[in-house]
């Protein structure tokens, strides 16, 4: 069983994961595939603030989009302020640029009290049939494991990246399966895009936006991402927590 500090630090990056909650799949659609369009460009960096539900800064995420070659390196940062210190959380998705298949999976989290650390590769057979072999170390301790996902499976953590890559259009509905490695297991997802609205962006701009609805299991989590080219994510709400995009970055 995890130690209490590598719980809380599990807790701290949870709000990067989708596949959280357990539910049932039997209401979903057969699993497609998802990505219809990478509009990003070969590098951006997009910071949030991360807020809760009374506007109190919680901390900071950076989505940041490195093209190696025919890979994107999709990393995910955490820097998040608790009682007990300060908590980092980075997460690094490894997908094909083309399609957005996951290679490669690494993520590392700490703070003063515990450390957690994983790392995860893929492989997709000749029928697309995904497995994921899987080695998460939770303060020292280790559990390896292969996960078998099935087909249509992407990373938990490319969440953020798979959903800008969809062919926005008015009640677009689709599911696929995604693959959470701190957890050890795969459940379909639904997604649909569910209108436009006008947010504040940084600069005081506004932007319009697609509203993006996912729903894994029970929960349910909304993304609002930019109506043109390259389709930023502008706010994205994991209840009881929320982020707000505050700066863009398009040069290293």
């Amino acid at each position: 069983m995890p130690g209490a500090g590598a719980i809380a630090i599990l807790l701290a990056g949870v709000i990067a994961l989708l596949a959280t909650a357990c539910g049932s799949d039997a209401n979903f659609d057969d699993p497609e595939n998802p990505v219809s369009q990478i509009a990003w460009p070969d590098f951006e960096r997009l910071h949030y603030d991360m807020l809760d539900q009374t506007d109190t800064l919680l901390g900071t995420l950076i989505l940041q989009t490195v093209r190696e070659d025919d890979r994107y390196r999709l990393s995910l940062t955490f820097d998040l302020d608790t009682e007990d210190g300060s908590v980092s959380d980075i997460v690094t998705v490894w997908v094909d640029a083309d399609t957005l298949r996951p290679i490669r999976y690494e993520r590392a989290a700490e703070s003063a009290q515990a450390a957690l650390s994983a790392e995860a590769d893929y492989l997709i057979d000749s029928d697309g049939v995904t497995s994921v072999s899987v080695r998460v170390d939770d303060d020292g301790e280790v559990t390896e494991e292969t996960v078998n996902a099935d087909t249509f499976a992407f990373d938990n953590d490319s969440s953020a990246w798979l959903w800008r890559s969809l062919a926005f259009e008015q009640d677009l509905e689709l599911t696929y399966r995604s693959v959470n490695v701190i957890q050890r297991r795969s459940q379909l997802v639904q997604v649909a895009v569910r209108g436009q609205d006008t947010l504040r962006g940084p600069g005081d701009q506004d932007f319009l936006v697609w509203q993006v609805v996912a729903t894994p299991g029970v929960e349910i989590s909304r993304a609002w991402y930019e109506v043109d080219p390259p389709h930023r994510l502008v706010r994205w709400d994991q209840q009881p927590r929320r982020f707000i995009l505050t700066k863009i970055e398009t040069e290293p």
